[in-house]
């Protein structure tokens, strides 16, 4: 008889089509669009707010910077970005960044996806990393904090709501690389007309969402990725009508902890000027603006759910799980379960499993009688 001594496996829960359906109908769900269409939510709290939404003042500093989301200890050490992908379902525990990397001894991470959406307000999605309440249309400081899904909010220009410490634009220390932005348009729309949309975040963020955007909704692209200058203008040649000045009253939703912009180019939307210029001022050439009416709902159900399936976010943390059969020998099965889906309070759980195992050409049944589940961060 040859037997098996252990057997070990990884399971990596991605996250599917979680948003399908649900354009715009929560705050904790996938969906900007700020009132934008009849799918779409209009309630300051969900995922279709209206652009400014609520909370609008700029000083808003009643929040504490907080390292790690509350009540959690940060378990392991690491740099943010290196273990993120679009694939992630993203949870667990918070980690530490290590020394000798940027903002070392703050936490990011366990940030879910379900909660990807931020909000029509910069500043906002960053759920307890930060003491208080921040509403989803509010606009507040940044500085001081770890980052939920393991990416830094981003730079909009000096003292903007205290952004100073992830500028300039073009550093490329900043998690998926410098800041980048990229135009588009629904299909049917000519590649040389301008825009009806525009990303603005990492340079590998805003390149994989812009891909999934030409392949999941059939998008058409104006402008391809682009690095932004340290004074956040575009490169010389660069045409501002096919790829528009960043300019935040536009922004038609934040996602990933402030981390990720969506803009939108359409007349009579209610702006939150007030509060979307504080430290900022506007670009002199203004976007081409397209009548409401022709806002295209099931494409920007798409967008939405595209990018909030789409962006990287860090990996969630993982649990092992070890099997113990009873048989003619003693064997052990360890799972490792990752992205935070076992719940720490599983601590110990007896179990009957039947299992089967080849061995010495004929089949051996073996008993499990218990399930010991240990986090391992």
């Amino acid at each position: 008889m040859s037997p098996i001594d252990i057997l070990t496996e990884k399971f990596l829960l991605k996250r599917t089509g979680a948003f399908s359906g649900q354009h715009g109908s929560s705050g904790s769900s996938g969906g900007g669009g700020r009132g934008s269409s009849g799918s779409s939510g209009s309630s300051s709290s969900s995922g279709g707010s209206t652009r400014g939404g609520s909370g609008s003042s700029g000083s808003s500093g009643s929040t504490t910077p907080k390292g790690a989301t509350s009540g959690s200890s940060p378990a392991k050490n690491g740099i943010p970005g290196k273990t993120s992908s679009s694939t992630y379902y993203g949870g667990g525990s918070p980690k530490t960044i290590s020394s000798g990397s940027p903002f070392a001894g703050r936490s990011y991470g366990g940030g879910t996806r379900s909660n990807i959406y931020s909000g029509s307000g910069y500043g906002t999605g960053y759920g307890s990393y930060v003491s208080g309440t921040r509403s989803s249309g509010g606009f507040y400081p940044v500085r001081g904090y770890g980052f939920p899904f393991g990416f830094w909010p981003l730079y909009l220009g000096p003292t903007y709501y205290q952004d100073d410490e992830y500028g300039p634009p073009t550093n490329d220390s900043r998690p998926g690389g410098p800041q980048a932005v990229a135009s588009f348009s629904p299909p049917g729309v000519a590649p040389y007309a301008p825009p009806q949309y525009m990303v603005f975040g990492d340079q590998g963020s805003v390149a994989n969402v812009s891909s999934l955007l030409v392949s999941n909704c059939s998008a058409v692209t104006t402008v391809s990725t682009t690095l932004l200058n340290s004074d956040m203008t575009y490169p010389d040649g660069t045409n501002v009508t096919l790829l528009p000045a960043i300019d935040p009253t536009y922004i038609d939703g934040y996602y990933r902890a402030s981390s990720f912009a969506l803009f939108s180019f359409f007349q009579g939307e209610v702006v939150n000027t007030s509060a979307a210029l504080v430290n900022f001022t506007e670009p002199a050439t203004k976007p081409t603006l397209y009548d409401a009416s022709v806002r295209n709902s099931t494409f920007e159900s798409c967008v939405n759910d595209t990018i909030s399936n789409g962006l990287p976010i860090e990996a969630g943390s993982f649990a092992s799980v070890s099997i113990l059969f009873l048989g003619s020998e003693s064997r052990t099965l360890t799972l490792c379960y990752m992205q935070g889906r076992l719940q720490p309070s599983l601590a110990l759980m007896p179990l009957t499993i039947l299992s089967s195992a080849l061995v010495g050409g004929r089949i051996t049944i073996l008993l499990a009688v218990a399930l010991v589940i240990t986090r391992l961060i």
